[in-house]
């Protein structure tokens, strides 16, 4: 490149030479007296406009349309529009703000016009005009209406997005890198619904992304889309932005869709960096574009001291560095192929997953997948430390009674069966050669090898096999722990000591519970229970546990103040042998307090999961899943209660700390169901859309194919694809969720009703009122049949029954009349 003081020789040699024959410029350029860097980047450009069919001569801002000559004054009309106020100026034309004029409802919204300039400005905004008409999602500004004004000029209106352009919302808000990234997935969004429909946008930009006082983000200026499926005129090449144009919109190469990718990277870039990917201030506009092809974009790395990224951990700025490098690279085919795979990356940086970008990278897929066992091997080693501090106590007072003796016994068995667990994970994890062990591949491995010796030696195995299905139980992989622990459950007791196989049996009963299968979890529990009554002093504590699963299972049988007054008893007897800040204490405050919400009894329950949180704080606990629990259980009672604003920063807490600090689970999928079901319930369906999906594929993986956590997601995805327009994708997230809620939890679960809610919605809007009548009642009946719990679901069915036609109107049984 030439220095900046060359450029007025390198563009007057440039106009020059332009105005030869094609054939000569050449041949004169290289006879010119010049510095070489001079001739040959008047080389670079000659060829450059020479192949983009007059593109470069459009990229400097000031070579843009003329502006019209009168702005529209305030009061006139356009259409069914009066004009407001002007709002600003664009590439092709004004804006304004207009509010409707026709008399039949009050509406605000935007007024573009096209300057009276040149006739690529008119194809441009006539394309923009039908670009916007197929689209309809809630990241897009929406077009409303279009027509002619008086002179003949032609006109559209938009939704008037009230927002600050992204890098200025950022900076206003002090935003932090994670808080950036998740204002560029909703664009990506965006973007990827746009692809869907074949439209590109091309312009992507900061002040092209708008974001609202909700944190929404809204792409606004079509101008410059073209269908992806058709070429744009050569007689127009739209202007551009060098600084965050992609290599092959500045060098007129065909336009793809993942010139969208970089556009979106080059955004990202600059929320992070602080700065935009390429600063060709002062330049004029041919020299800013060959400055743009000429110039690699720029790494995250040793970014300045104010710079956004810094505020990000070091993983997750190593992580968006590599996405970038990628995102932005100069050959279209070496970026990631699709918005939807950028986003996706994205995310996985946000929860410290495996990185496709740097995937190549020696070691990081071991190491991301050791960073997920983090908690299971931090859980186990907190685990062994108990077990010792109680081996020690007990050990001190073994010759005082002869149960603190077995105690001990029993205490060294469990930490060694611990110990054991957690080799054979590190063992699996360093047999996986290349680095590309998983965690699903180091726990499958190691359960592989347990199970073997369990084949082998039943005896010496068991308490490795019961301590690893534990593990898979601690991070809510139930499908994974459910094969060990049945194995436990049903060994020979002549030949595995008898009081594993009642803690086997126990822990199997609960993640039976977890799974939907209550009929299946009693049985177990009976038998574990009555294990301990044989000797109820040295089981005491399992026994007063095991009143934790005892509730769940009467709330899943309707007995809901049953269950409060069982846990409020066993509560006392927990804070007596373990103390008010033990963990038990807080899992039975949390557990009483959602016994108390299906009972009814609100504020009762708000008293419990206060008391649950304080025991979290105070035992050094806040980020532990326990406590997580807790937030996403209180936060689910506003929601249910009908205070959104109450549930907000709960569940954004939870979510936070989830996507901090723990990997994909099905306590994760119950949180992100809950945070998308509030994220709907505030309109805000596009957002809420990949958190229910994330939320029933992570309920499919962990809980297992039509289980509560998978059938609850998907039936709320059903109702955020309807919202958003998406009714085929709806009908198949619908009744998936129906066939999955019916085979496995069964007609009379709550599971089914929210299945069959959505399903009911869909009918409505498929003009079937008789199949949405039945559906209704099934819901109605399930709702009923809950108890408090249920007001919410009996809420919602009656909202949707007041839509039926009269008809199809259910009477009230005191008003049927029976039938000649």
């Amino acid at each position: 490149m030439p220095s900046a003081d060359n450029w007025p020789q390198v563009e007057a040699l440039f106009d020059a030479a332009w105005e030869l024959p094609a054939p000569q410029r050449r041949d004169w350029v290289l006879a010119q007296e010049a510095a070489a860097a001079v001739r040959e980047a008047v080389l670079r450009l000659l060829d450059a406009a020479e192949h983009s069919d007059g593109f470069l001569g459009t990229v400097d801002p000031a070579a843009g349309a003329a502006v019209p000559e009168t702005p529209l004054p305030a009061g006139e009309r356009a259409g069914a529009w009066r004009i407001v106020r002007p709002l600003g100026q664009g590439g092709m034309g004004d804006v304004y703000e207009v509010e409707r004029a026709d008399g039949h409802f009050a509406q605000r919204a935007a007024l573009k016009r096209i300057a009276p300039a040149r006739n690529p400005d008119a194809v441009r905004f006539h394309i923009e005009r039908a670009t916007l008409a197929r689209l309809e999602h809630p990241g897009i500004a929406r077009l409303i209406d279009g027509g002619l004004l008086g002179d003949g000029r032609p006109f559209m209106v938009m939704e008037l997005v009230e927002g600050l352009p992204a890098d200025i919302w950022c900076e206003q808000q002090h935003a932090d890198a994670a808080a950036r990234v998740q204002l560029l997935l909703q664009v990506c969004d965006a973007l990827a619904y746009a692809h869907g429909k074949l439209v590109v946008h091309r312009d992507l930009k900061p002040s092209n992304i708008l974001v609202d006082a909700h944190g929404r983000a809204r792409l606004i200026d079509f101008g410059v889309a073209y269908l992806a499926d058709e070429a744009a005129p050569a007689q127009d090449r739209a202007p551009l932005s060098p600084a965050y144009a992609a290599p092959e919109q500045i060098a007129g190469a065909p336009v793809t869709t993942a010139t969208d990718v970089y556009g979106a990277a080059a955004v990202l870039y600059h929320l992070l960096a602080g700065r935009p990917l390429r600063q060709s201030a002062g330049l004029p506009g041919l020299a800013a574009a060959l400055d743009a092809l000429d110039t690699p974009p720029a790494r995250l790395a040793g970014l300045s001291a104010h710079s956004p990224c810094n505020s990000a951990g070091r993983a997750l700025h190593t992580d968006l560095a590599a996405i970038l490098a990628r995102a932005l690279a100069v050959d279209p085919v070496a970026r990631y192929p699709t918005v939807e795979a950028l986003r996706d990356d994205l995310q996985r940086a946000l929860q410290r997953g495996i990185v496709a970008a740097r995937r190549d990278e020696p070691g990081h897929r071991l190491y991301r997948t050791l960073w997920r066992l983090k908690w299971p091997v931090a859980a186990a080693a907190a685990v062994a430390a108990s077990l010792v501090l109680g081996l020690g106590l007990a050990l001190r007072y073994a010759s005082q009674a002869a149960h603190e003796r077995d105690q001990a016994r029993i205490e060294q068995a469990r930490l060694e069966a611990v110990q054991q667990s957690v080799f054979h994970m590190f063992r699996s994890a360093g047999e996986m050669k290349g680095g590309s062990a998983t965690a699903s591949d180091v726990l499958e491995s190691a359960a592989r090898r347990i199970g073997e010796e369990f084949a082998r030696d039943p005896a010496q195995a068991a308490p490795v096999l019961h301590a690893l299905g534990e593990l898979y139980f601690l991070i809510t992989d139930y499908e994974a722990a459910q094969p060990l622990l049945q194995r436990l459950a049903g060994a020979d007791p002549g030949v595995v000591d008898p009081a594993l196989i009642a803690a086997a049996r126990y822990d199997l009963a609960q993640v039976l519970y977890r799974r939907g299968d209550a009929e299946g979890a009693r049985p177990l529990l009976a038998q574990a229970q009555q294990f301990w009554s044989i000797d109820p002093a040295r089981w005491e504590s399992r026994t007063v546990d095991s009143r934790l699963l005892q509730a769940q299972l009467l709330r899943s049988a309707g007995e809901h103040a049953a269950a409060a007054g069982l846990l409020q008893a066993a509560l006392a007897r927990r804070v007596e042998l373990s103390g008010p800040h033990h963990r038990e204490t807080g899992v039975f405050h949390n557990n009483l307090g959602v016994a108390r919400f299906a009972s009814g009894q609100t504020e009762a329950a708000r008293t419990s999961f206060r008391a649950a949180r304080e025991v979290w704080q105070a035992a050094g606990l806040a980020q532990s899943p326990d406590a997580l629990n807790t937030l996403n259980n209180w936060g689910s009672l506003e929601l249910a209660a009908g205070d959104p604003a109450a549930a907000e920063p709960l569940l954004r807490e939870a979510v936070a700390l989830r996507r901090r600090f723990y990997g994909p689970s099905a306590a994760t999928a119950a949180l992100l169901n809950n945070y998308g079901k509030l994220l709907l319930q505030q309109s805000r369906a596009s957002a809420a859309l990949p958190v229910l999906q994330d939320a029933a594929a992570m309920g499919a993986q962990f809980a297992g194919h039509g289980s509560l956590h998978h059938v609850a997601a998907l039936a709320a995805a059903a109702e955020a694809q309807l919202d958003l327009g998406h009714r085929e994708a709806g009908a198949s997230d619908a009744a998936i969720a129906l066939e999955a809620a019916l085979a496995t939890l069964g007609p009379d679960h709550i599971g089914t009703a929210l299945a069959s809610l959505a399903m009911a919605r869909l009918r409505l809007e498929q003009q079937q009122p008789r199949a949405a009548a039945v559906l209704l009642d099934t819901v109605e009946r399930i709702a009923a049949a809950a108890g408090p719990s249920g007001a919410r679901l009996l809420s919602q069915a009656a909202a949707l029954r007041a839509r039926l036609p009269a008809p199809a109107v259910r009477p009230a049984p005191d008003k049927a009349t029976p039938a000649p």
